[in-house]
């Protein structure tokens, strides 16, 4: 596999680029305004609640799989694309070890990355099939009509309320009124905030990016073949590069927070959450200390 955008390090005299499963160009063209739907049918015949639910359910466990493949990531940071590591590895047969080590966890993200984009189900946790449920402009007005209610009949407290019981009246419904602006405020945000993770997330299904990481998973990583279903639909795909991966999560990282915002009602900061786990990963890995005998 080519190193076009990013340098992979590997043990000392042994950099070299790793040769991935070829995969060539894909021109991929989803059926239903670019998503493959092969549980819609399922899904079209619950109700609005029902698909409400299920996204709610399912963007709770997308958020926890997400959190723990940045943890992954951090991780390769280091272990895959720096030299802390691997440069005190001289040419041994340790430097063998540490290059299974290596390609190891680095599939293994990989193949996680590749189950939140994987295909629509509803027994499935994944970013597609959340799309599929709320993709309906019935389930969109109800998720901005619950947002809006958050704020409605929503108390507070008045700083330095006047003492006349009159006025008293005048400021709760003031404060009240605009708690119901700010209601409806949010209610525009989270339509239009869930249609931008909609048209976000066809457009990262269709990435060629994105179908070159999962056609190397489906052909080497979860399966063993020689051409794998894109492939005898669509012809050869172009091979993944290293660093798509990255491209790929920070891209899927906006949508998501979008969607746990917007559906579950949680504002998350994977920044956050991202640089706890750089610095757990520094933590450990600049630690570490190999004495390895030629």
């Amino acid at each position: 596999m080519g190193m076009d955008r990013e340098r992979l390090v590997l043990p000392a005299q042994r950099r070299r680029a790793l040769k991935l499963a070829p995969i060539e160009r894909l021109a991929m063209r989803h059926k239903r305004k670019g998503l493959t739907v092969g549980a819609s049918g399922e899904i079209a015949k619950l109700t609005v609640p029902e698909r409400i639910a299920a996204a709610k359910a399912k963007t709770e466990k997308v958020v926890k799989h997400l959190l723990y493949l940045i943890e992954l990531h951090e991780n390769n940071a280091l272990i895959l694309y720096s030299p802390l590591l691997c440069s005190q590895i001289p040419t041994s047969h340790a430097a063998n070890a540490f290059i299974v080590f290596q390609h190891g966890l680095h599939q293994f993200e990989l193949v996680r990355l590749c189950a939140l984009w994987d295909s629509i189900g509803l027994e499935k946790e994944n970013v597609p099939t959340i799309i599929e449920l709320i993709d309906q402009t019935d389930v969109l007005e109800a998720l901005a009509e619950e947002t809006a209610a958050h704020w409605k009949g929503t108390g507070g407290l008045i700083l330095n309320p006047s003492d006349d019981p009159e006025l008293q009246a005048i400021e709760a419904d003031a404060f009240q009124r605009s708690n119901e602006q700010f209601g409806e405020q949010q209610g525009q945000e989270a339509r239009a905030s869930l249609r931008k993770a909609i048209a976000d997330s066809r457009a990262l299904m269709c990435s060629a990016r994105l179908q070159s990481i999962m056609n190397l998973r489906d052909r080497a990583l979860a399966h063993s073949l020689t051409q794998t279903r894109r492939e005898q639909k669509v012809g050869p795909l172009a091979p993944m590069k290293y660093g798509d991966e990255r491209a790929i999560l920070n891209a899927t990282l906006p949508i998501v927070q979008a969607l746990y915002c917007w559906i579950n009602g949680t504002s998350f900061s994977f920044d956050e959450s991202r640089e706890i786990d750089r610095k757990n990963s520094k933590a450990l890995w600049e630690g570490c200390k190999f004495t390895i005998e030629y």
